[in-house]
């Protein structure tokens, strides 16, 4: 049978005590209890719903073998019916297996796999098993509080200030709680013009929104000295380049609007529409492709020029306007059809339900309706 030395719990305890996420708590019990002759592999695993999450495992544990991987809990494996009943499970007298559940039942599991029979007394290992429970609780807390801190700055940020010279409107619904990846933005450009930017950061949830505030930031600090749409998105891809990691993007329509001419520029996303008492169009720009895309390449994208109808309104949308779950899209052009501009909260209103009847989004959706303000420049 295994023998469980002393020095293993101080080992243990070394390691946890070191550790900060709960993958790298998970990781510090590994090297000690493979280290012990007779220990083939080792898991860690966690209770998340109907499914036990291997946080971290290594050498031979059968099945449970790479991070990440989820086993319902109803598979009838050892380390799952140890999660499920909160009991230890012993399976096999030589090779064996050991499963001890640790925390409140249904917490989560240590998973040993044996070439011999199981310890015969399991106290040092229910002891270690509580000090990995103790030390996930912690590493968990401590995530949280970082998580509630970069909301709380998040969230708080100064919100975009809108251009005096357009009047604006701009709605934003979140698919993944309070914050999102889409960014609106309606900034005067310092020459009696204004920009008119939408951009949609791949994925959702806090971490879009963080990389969302760079966004912003980049617009903020370049719209003054800009000479074009084409020419801000350029600057885009550089300050976003160090912040966006690999297998993400952003996508991003540019506007200036100036004596009632918007030039359009596009990396990737929807283009602008038109909305006037006569109907809505869409400006016939190349969306080009994605910034910081890692399979591409920086260039210079293509500009296009439209005139603001009379009466008309410029609407910027990201594309969880039109993408909803199990597969149901439109024209965003229909869903903008016989919409009366003239009060643009009623307008931006009546455009996001006509997309509510589709069904429910797949992605955050955001939306901005502009013109220029009664006696402004723009005008």
């Amino acid at each position: 049978a295994l023998v469980l030395p002393a020095a293993l719990l101080v080992d243990a305890l070394t390691a946890l005590a070191a550790a900060d996420s709960r993958s790298d708590v998970a990781a510090a019990v590994l090297p000690p209890l493979l280290a012990l002759p007779g220990v083939r592999g080792c898991a860690v695993v966690e209770r998340a719903g109907h499914w036990a999450v291997v946080q971290r495992a290594a050498g031979d544990v059968g099945g449970a073998t790479a991070a990440g991987q989820r086993l319902p809990l109803d598979a009838g494996l050892p380390v799952t019916e140890a999660v499920r009943t909160g009991r230890v499970v012993v399976q096999g007298a030589g090779p064996s297996t050991v499963a001890v559940p640790f925390g409140r039942r249904g917490q989560g599991a240590l998973l040993l796999s044996l070439d011999g029979a199981p310890p015969v007394d399991l106290r040092l290992l229910e002891r270690l098993v509580g000090s990995l429970s103790a030390a996930l609780r912690r590493a968990a807390e401590q995530e949280q509080t970082f998580a509630d801190l970069a909301l709380v700055t998040a969230t708080l940020a100064p919100a975009p200030v809108y251009d005096p010279a357009c009047e604006v409107v701009a709605r934003s619904l979140p698919v993944d709680g309070p914050v999102g990846g889409d960014v609106l933005l309606c900034v005067p450009d310092g020459r009696g013009g204004s920009w008119l930017v939408a951009a949609d950061v791949c994925g959702s949830g806090l971490p879009a929104a963080l990389v969302g505030r760079s966004v912003s930031a980049t617009v903020l600090a370049v719209a003054p000295y800009c000479e074009g749409p084409s020419a801000m998105l350029s600057d885009l891809e550089r300050a976003l380049r160090p912040v966006v990691g690999p297998g993400s993007f952003v996508t991003a329509v540019v506007v200036r609007l100036a004596d009632r001419v918007l030039t359009v520029a596009s990396a990737g996303h929807p283009a602008p529409l038109l909305l006037s008492p006569s109907g809505a169009v869409a400006v016939g720009v190349v969306p080009g492709q994605p910034l910081v895309l890692e399979t591409g390449s920086p260039g210079v994208r293509e500009q296009v020029s439209a005139g603001l109808p009379a009466g008309g309104v410029v609407l910027l949308h990201t594309d969880g306007l039109v993408d909803r779950k199990g597969g149901r899209g439109t024209d965003p052009l229909t869903l903008a059809e016989g919409v009366d501009v003239t009060d643009l909260a009623a307008a931006a209103a009546a455009v996001l339900r006509a997309a509510a009847r589709l069904g429910p989004a797949a992605d955050d959706v955001s939306l901005l309706l502009a013109r220029p303000a009664t006696g402004s420049p723009t005008a």
